[in-house]
């Protein structure tokens, strides 16, 4: 009504219909709903994905923790008994193979591929004088390297297993990677 006494118009009748006005570009593009869902998962993506593949390379680095605490409890057992950590048939082993030695034979024997050849053995004591009773320690270490997004932190997974030695006399060598 002011508006119409505004413009010279009797101010008893009715108001005018107001017409619409056509909405600007930038006004509709605003109150357009789509491809809010893509621009709140591109925010969201990183950090889920993040989270999801960290869950992934820790159960990673957990399962080689658990090979090689089964590695230094089973190498630890050979050399208190003083047997050859490869048997016949066991897969990646050579069975009396004189130029592989205890720590290598020991390092072929687990489960885990990325494991092969890269996991460092050491037995801590000294084979011409172990006796019946004295303590023989297997050493196991690997260096665990995480996905690409955090590379560069490696991290050294390490298991320690120590026995009584069963015997006065050992076949095997002190020392080997890691020590």
């Amino acid at each position: 009504m002011a508006e119409g006494a505004l413009r010279g118009r009797p101010v008893t009748g009715p108001a005018p219909e107001r017409l619409p006005r056509p909405p600007g570009r930038f006004r509709a593009l605003r109150r357009d709903q789509r491809g809010t869902a893509l621009v709140e998962f591109a925010l969201v993506a990183f950090p889920l994905f993040l989270i999801l593949f960290g869950i992934i390379d820790f159960g990673r680095a957990l399962n080689y923790y658990n090979d090689m605490t089964q590695l230094a409890g089973q190498g630890a057992r050979y050399a208190a008994v003083n047997q050859e950590p490869c048997k016949t048939g066991q897969v990646g082993c050579t069975p009396g193979n004189a130029t592989a030695s205890f720590q290598q034979d020991l390092a072929k024997w687990n489960d885990s591929p990325e494991l092969k050849n890269k996991v460092m053995v050491c037995i801590k004591n000294n084979p011409s004088t172990t006796t019946v009773g004295s303590p023989v320690t297997v050493k196991v270490s690997y260096t665990f390297h995480f996905l690409s997004l955090v590379s560069g932190i490696p991290i050294t997974l390490t298991s320690t297993q120590t026995e009584r030695s069963e015997t006065s006399t050992a076949s095997y060598v002190q020392g080997g990677q890691g020590c």
